[in-house]
């Protein structure tokens, strides 16, 4: 009787570790899922809110505090 349970014991426990480490392997890969979502998430709000606020800028070309002569370009001195 009592080999029969210690025979079943070691069955039980290889089926634990077994399920354990089917549960371990689950649980990371829900973690990295978790993280890559997070920052896909991130990443996604981030350009979407540069987006939004290029938009929101003004179409007009901005002032230069000096000009190139077209004549002078390229040529050295």
């Amino acid at each position: 009787m009592k080999q029969e349970e210690i025979r079943s014991g070691n069955k039980r426990s290889r089926r634990r570790k077994g399920k354990r480490g089917q549960q371990l392997f689950t649980k990371g890969i829900m973690l990295l899922l978790f993280f890559l979502l997070l920052v896909m998430l991130t990443a996604g709000g981030v350009f979407g809110y540069r987006y939004i606020q290029g938009d929101k800028t003004s179409p007009e070309t901005l002032e230069s505090s000096r000009e190139v002569l077209p004549e002078t370009m390229g040529q050295l001195p």
